[in-house]
């Protein structure tokens, strides 16, 4: 029907009200496709109930605003809630810690995880002090805004993404990967993000400043080392296969046809669709892929690669994956893939085609790591590719992949078996060690430091040692406990990083009082500064543990129950290397830059 009947127009208004204008508008389409307006009308109403049930509210009330301020309010609002509702639980923890958890799952937010046996000591009133700061700490955060606000903001970006696909406005001809309104929510986030770094300046002993914009340049944030860590480690897989005389797989994994939200070539709606999102998808490969790896375990099979995740062009995901394994070994791992992968809705139409597929690599006709380089590159940054699988410009197909895995919070790599890539980053900090007494240690370096990756994971153990059998490990330490344990170890060597007397990408920051205030979306930026959060001084505890010469005070997170974990070096054979050599303060530049304000829910009228 052409137009909108005239007694429909404010029950249609009041239906669509707070809608972004990209939902209005598909709903208008697929309203005027509709044969009669009783149908029409039909059809509004249910799709709108559909939304409100993806946005967990009354089929009769709901809005959709994606401007980040009302993130802030509404966590403010649930703290607050959370507050009250503490405070009217007549000092019983039990019923307050009941009441607590209702409340947050009934806002569809995953409260924070308790063990069995601490509910259960909860429930027997018998918690001793470390049970006691884990339940407390499940109140703390529910009253602390800071802690609601990124989960109401992910959630949020989630639910808006979900309409877009109950919408089929995720597809090829229309947002491919993403829909249009998320990739600008994400975008405008990006930018203030890198304006937020721009502004944060990291200050260490010796008076070395540098921006957290400019240290995110130095480390795997950096798009362009990300990549080349990535091939290196690729390639030193298939070097290492070669010298074990192992054979190369390329296999591929697709879900089910009810996971799918439209057809790949023409765009239009997928009739087995089930409502699931990309995150059901990717529950459903990792499910799929335990039990495959159990079944192969079973009869000791044990490959090793790289896994990819990557989105079809309506944002299901995908696998790809790059194993090595003996010659022998490759029908029976072929067969075991195959036989899972079918296992659900396997005599569906086109699911032996399409659910499972095998690429036997043959080396003379070109590596395993050139066969894969492009599925690299395409979910990175898109260079040195001219299109993706759709015919779409790659480098801007790259920014929309990336804000559908940053969505919906996939994992794109994965590494399959091998040794730690956490040790091999801490030694490539490191400059030559010249004391002959470490020269096994020395070997390592310089594996890492020339980028072997297959000489690294010989000398490591080889690629099936298990991580806690790996000649080096990475040494964490509590905060404000390791320079008085060094003093203690006499087999601690604090070993100079590589001209780190003014490169502060070559050690480690530690958070301290400043001045300034730091903002709480630094928070979101742990690879950048520390494993620990910034907390104000009010919210700080410290706990004390007695040592053989001194009392040291080890610092907690700003909850109280856990003790925060720093990454200082590396520990080989109980030699402890310290490679994060500086203490570093984070504060606000002087003049900082207004940081970019825009909104993306543009709501207009019918007309």
């Amino acid at each position: 029907m052409p137009n909108v009947h005239e007694h429909d127009k404010q029950w249609l208004k009041g239906r669509l009200y707070g809608l972004p204008s990209l939902h209005k508008a598909a709903i208008m389409q697929g309203y005027k496709k509709q044969p009669s307006r009783r149908e029409a009308n039909l059809y509004v109403l249910q799709t709108t109930k559909a939304i409100a049930k993806v946005l967990g509210k009354d089929s009769h009330f709901y809005s959709v605003n994606v401007e980040d301020r009302d993130h802030k309010r509404q966590a403010q609002y649930h703290a607050r809630c959370c507050i009250k509702i503490a405070a009217a639980s007549n000092g019983s923890l039990l019923n307050t810690y009941n009441r607590i958890i209702h409340y947050i799952t009934g806002y569809q937010i995953t409260p924070p995880k308790l063990s069995e046996p601490v509910i259960n000591n909860l429930k027997a009133d018998t918690l001793n002090q470390t049970e006691l700061a884990q339940v407390v700490g499940v109140l703390k955060r529910a009253n602390d805004e800071s802690w609601w606000k990124p989960k109401l903001r992910r959630q949020h970006n989630r639910q808006i993404e979900t309409i877009s696909r109950l919408l089929n406005q995720v597809n090829k001809h229309r947002g491919i990967y993403a829909s249009n309104i998320t990739v600008d929510n994400f975008k405008t986030q990006w930018q203030n993000n890198q304006e937020l770094l721009e502004n944060t300046i990291a200050t260490n002993e010796l008076d070395y400043s540098m921006s957290l914009a400019e240290l995110s340049q130095l480390n795997v944030s950096n798009p362009a080392i990300r990549k080349a860590e990535l091939m290196v480690r690729i390639r030193g897989f298939e070097d290492y296969a070669k010298q074990m005389g192992y054979s190369a797989l390329f296999l591929t994994m697709t879900t089910p046809s009810k996971y799918h939200r439209s057809y790949s070539k023409s765009g239009d709606e997928n009739p087995n669709w089930n409502g699931a999102t990309p995150l059901d998808a990717q529950e459903y490969l990792n499910r799929t892929f335990q039990r495959i790896r159990a079944s192969l375990n079973r009869d000791k099979i044990t490959p090793f690669g790289f896994r990819i995740a990557e989105p079809h062009h309506d944002g299901t995901p995908h696998w790809h994956l790059l194993l090595f394994i003996p010659t022998e070994q490759q029908q029976a791992l072929v067969d075991t893939f195959e036989q899972y992968c079918l296992e659900e809705d396997g005599d569906e139409q086109g699911a032996k085609q399409r659910r499972f597929k095998v690429e036997y690599i043959d080396p003379d006709k070109g590596s395993a790591t050139g066969y894969v380089v492009k599925y690299v590159s395409k979910n990175i940054d898109g260079e040195g590719i001219d299109h993706d699988s759709y015919g779409k410009e790659a480098t801007s197909s790259a920014v929309r992949i990336k804000v559908w895995a940053s969505c919906w919070g996939i994992r794109q790599f994965q590494q399959i078996g091998g040794v730690g890539v956490t040790q091999w980053r801490e030694l490539r900090r490191l400059s030559k060690i010249t004391d002959q007494s470490l020269d096994w240690i020395e070997e390592i370096r310089e594996a890492a430091d020339s980028s072997n990756w297959s000489r690294y994971t010989e000398l490591m153990g080889g690629v099936f040692c298990k991580r806690v059998d790996q000649l080096i490990r990475p040494l964490y330490g509590n905060a404000n406990s390791l320079s008085a344990k060094s003093k203690q170890n006499p087999e601690t060597i604090q070993q100079e990083s590589r001209n780190c007397g003014n490169h502060p990408e070559n050690s480690g920051i530690t958070l301290s009082e400043s001045e300034n205030p730091i903002p709480e979306s630094i928070a979101a930026f742990p690879e950048l500064v520390s494993e620990s959060a910034p907390e104000s001084a009010e919210n700080r505890y410290k706990a004390t543990a007695d040592t053989k010469h001194d009392r040291l005070e080890l610092k907690t997170n700003r909850y109280g129950d856990a003790l925060i974990k720093q990454l200082k070096g590396i520990i080989c054979l109980g030699v402890e290397i310290i490679t994060r050599v500086h203490n570093w303060t984070i504060s606000m530049a002087t003049k900082p830059k207004p940081l970019t304000w825009s909104s993306v829910n543009k709501c207009t009228s019918l007309n």
